[in-house]
């Protein structure tokens, strides 16, 4: 058997810039589309009942999701920050509880009884890392740590403290993953009777730890297996008790779906673009879905978030700020060329060199701001590509050419920046086309971006896994939410057209 050396952890939070979508005059945090549709009926009061059952089955669906689709789940050990307050809290009371042990060991006599007390979590926390097939083992520990007998022991000054400490360590030692073994034998060294128990259970948490990642890997593939079809269960059952008790659990994806579809049904409807081309495809459920997918690359507003990606929201946003790194960096390139001109055009060596250290400089763009990023950005630009044509000993760039130079990476701060857009688009279009099921073989790479073809290539495939297993969770709800818009623009039309009559 085998646990773990060390966790990954989950990043919990990612930051993105603002896409320039356009706020609503009304109030803050709230779209014009969710304002029309308050309901007539005053609300309804829940139970804590009822809120706690939705709950957990929420929690319970989010887990599995969570162990389906990332491979690198795994519990890990809660650590407060230096310095926090829950930090200090936590140790006053850790060092009150074992500084009382030490104090009633050292009487004359000596009052075991937080010792009992302690070798009785420590019993509990051996068996809880057992797995089924260790019953014989269960026994053992179960007849070697008799806490009838170990009372009677203490009460007639006879326990031992030695015994069970040697005990407890060599079982460990058969339990515990090999990256524990030098732990163990250090433990095992200990002669003092607080520090050796209070290390026990410190390594006793550590093992449970390792035993639950350990039973997280074994029962993945299966979850994987069943995931889709369990987190249709859990939402449809979450969905129906939130909507007897007068709730839509579906308003902010409505709302996203409908927006989409109105987007292509005016495009589909301009006479300047050819209707049904790969520009502006059809409003069917799939185009209007794939179009929904590729609108979370450039999303900007994390209240509204459409509650069917929820439990993916930090992977989306992740990837919208991986794809706007691109982009910049593309960006970047393009203008780094066009201004040089011939002199660096097929120069390997410097795309790559401007890739990375671009990379680099734009990684603190959520700290220091964009503005000021793009200014050491510009000056890096300047830096490498006068390098580059000094080691082919080319004349180097006029003052000229880097002030215009340094001025057109700085206006890449802007969204409506004329260069960022076409790049950004460029990205966007890939990914669109990358999940609406043409074959990945056939995907080219975007005009100016084959510097990032590998990081592209990765948000690709990553983006299509958490879309692809979210179509085949939620595919129904959202064929039923476009079909409905379909409709209702039908029976406008139908309206519109009986009037003009």
């Amino acid at each position: 058997m085998s646990t773990p050396d060390k966790n990954k952890k989950l990043s919990d939070e990612q930051e993105g810039e603002d896409n320039g979508q356009q706020a609503s005059p009304r109030r803050a945090g709230i779209p014009d589309e969710l304002l029309n549709m308050v309901g007539a009926s005053p609300p309804k009061f829940v139970n804590f009942d009822q809120l706690m059952q939705a709950a957990d089955g929420m929690k319970n669906m989010s887990l599995a999701h969570e162990i389906a689709v990332n491979n690198d789940f795994e519990l890990e050990q809660q650590i407060a920050p230096p310095n926090s307050l829950e930090k200090q809290v936590r140790d006053t009371v850790q060092r009150a509880f074992w500084d009382a042990f030490e104090d009633k060991l050292s009487r004359d006599p000596p009052d075991l009884s937080m010792a009992y007390g302690m070798l009785e979590e420590l019993k509990e926390s051996l068996i809880a890392i057992l797995l089924p097939q260790h019953q014989r083992l269960k026994d053992q520990i179960n007849e070697v740590l008799d806490l009838s007998l170990i009372k009677q022991q203490m009460e007639n000054e006879a326990f031992d403290f030695d015994f069970y400490g040697r005990y407890v360590t060599d079982t460990m030692a058969k339990l515990c993953a090999p990256a524990r073994d030098e732990k163990i034998a250090e433990i095992k060294g200990m002669k003092e009777v607080t520090p050796k128990f209070r290390a026990i259970l410190e390594m006793l948490e550590l093992m449970r730890k390792d035993m639950a990642n350990f039973t997280i890997r074994q029962i993945r593939p299966y979850i994987q297996q069943n995931s889709i079809e369990y987190e249709r269960k859990k939402f449809s059952d979450y969905f129906d008790a939130q909507k007897a008790l007068g709730i839509n659990a579906l308003q902010y994806t409505e709302v996203w779906l409908q927006r989409n579809y109105q987007k292509m049904l005016q495009n589909a409807s301009d006479p300047q673009m050819s209707s049904g081309s790969q520009d502006n495809p059809m409003p069917t459920p799939a185009n209007v879905l794939t179009q929904a997918y590729v609108e979370i690359l450039n999303w900007s507003d994390p209240m509204n978030f459409p509650e069917t990606l929820m439990m993916d929201q930090f992977r989306f946003m992740g990837m919208r700020d991986k794809l706007q790194m691109l982009g910049l960096i593309s960006s970047v390139q393009l203008i780094t060329y066009s201004v040089v001109g011939p002199s660096v055009e097929g120069v390997e060596q410097l795309k790559k060199q401007l890739k990375e250290h671009v990379e680099i400089l734009l990684t603190d763009r959520g700290e220091k701001g964009i503005g000021d990023i793009l200014d050491s950005v510009s000056e890096q630009v300047v830096k490498d590509v006068g390098e580059s044509l000094a080691s082919r000993q080319l004349p180097p760039l006029s003052e000229d050419k880097k002030e215009g130079l340094k001025g057109q990476i700085a206006n890449l701060g802007s969204r409506e920046n004329k260069v960022r857009q076409i790049m950004m688009n460029r990205l966007l279009e890939f990914i669109q086309e990358g999940i609406s099921g043409k074959s990945l073989n056939n995907l080219r790479v975007p005009k100016g971006c084959t510097a990032v073809q590998q990081e592209l290539a990765q948000v690709l495939g990553n983006f299509l896994r958490l879309t692809s297993h979210n179509r085949s969770v939620f595919g129904a709800q959202y064929t039923q939410i476009i079909e409905l818009s379909v409709n209702r623009s039908s029976d406008v039309a139908e309206a519109s057209g009986g009037q003009s009559c």
